[in-house]
């Protein structure tokens, strides 16, 4: 059963690089946040009921945005309980039929050190490889998902389970990115706006619209983060997290293979 992270009433279920955290507690709510993987998603559930007891169910659960590694797992979700589902407020245009943009292969390139940030396993990477094909977008050109939706994550307002958080849409890496926020705690769980990389924040250079990725960096970083929980990428904790954080513009440092290829094939000239 995994502890608390730094104390917060989240714990994180994880393989590779992909996250999915459980927020709060049977009294409280509890909200499933980026269930992607099918078997990251089945670890979250049994750490529910290794925590809290064999009747435990989440109430709510959402992704920060529609790509398949945030909400591949949903769909083994619903085969046993009923949360209320959530997605990101741009995915109503995508299920009316807008095409989401994705990413170009150099901004892939960009992102390719964080994937040596967790411990590789080849379960997670298999399923990725799957879910992309079928379920949400990037791999699928239109937003694909098995199931309706009860709503959507919006600024003006966050689910009951939620409460004290604060919805914060931060558009650059997709359209549909979409942060949390709880002031109190001075918690982000910033879905893939930003990662983490060596121990301290990056705002992420995989984005479709720079324009937008510079105006949500600085969106966030006038918030007060102590704890940030990222979509990829460990949890990190510190007094000021965004004093030692890379912008989106800054190439990644290190001497490994991958951080060397994202430094000469990123083009980070933009």
């Amino acid at each position: 059963m995994p502890d608390p992270l730094f104390g917060l009433p989240i714990r994180l279920r994880s393989k590779w690089i992909f996250n999915c955290y459980i927020v709060g507690n049977p009294d409280t709510g509890i909200t499933l946040v980026d269930p992607g993987l099918p078997s990251v998603t089945a670890e979250a559930l049994d750490c529910l009921t290794a925590t809290f007891g064999p009747d435990t169910s989440p109430d709510t659960m959402l992704c920060t945005h529609a790509h398949p590694d945030h909400l591949g797992g949903m769909p083994h979700v619903l085969s046993q309980h009923r949360p209320t589902v959530l997605l990101p407020s741009r995915c109503r245009s995508y299920l009316a039929g807008e095409q989401p943009r994705g990413s170009r292969v150099d901004n892939l390139i960009r992102f390719l050190p964080v994937l040596a940030g967790q411990k590789f396993d080849l379960t997670a990477m298999r399923e990725f490889a799957g879910a992309g094909r079928q379920i949400g977008f990037g791999g699928p050109k239109m937003l694909t998902i098995p199931f309706e939706p009860d709503g959507f994550l919006d600024e003006a307002g966050t689910p009951d389970s939620l409460d004290g958080w604060q919805v914060i849409e931060a558009p650059g890496h997709t359209d549909d990115s979409t942060c949390l926020y709880h002031a109190a705690s001075a918690t982000l769980l910033s879905g893939d706006a930003v990662v983490t990389l060596d121990g301290r924040a990056w705002f992420n250079p995989e984005w479709v619209d720079t324009g937008l990725a510079a105006a949500t960096e600085e969106r966030l970083r006038s918030l007060k983060v102590e704890h940030l929980l990222p979509g990829h990428g460990l949890p990190i904790q510190a007094p000021d997290v965004w004093r030692t954080a890379m912008s989106f513009r800054d190439r990644p440092k290190g001497k490994g293979i991958l951080a060397r290829c994202s430094r000469r094939l990123g083009r980070w000239n933009y």
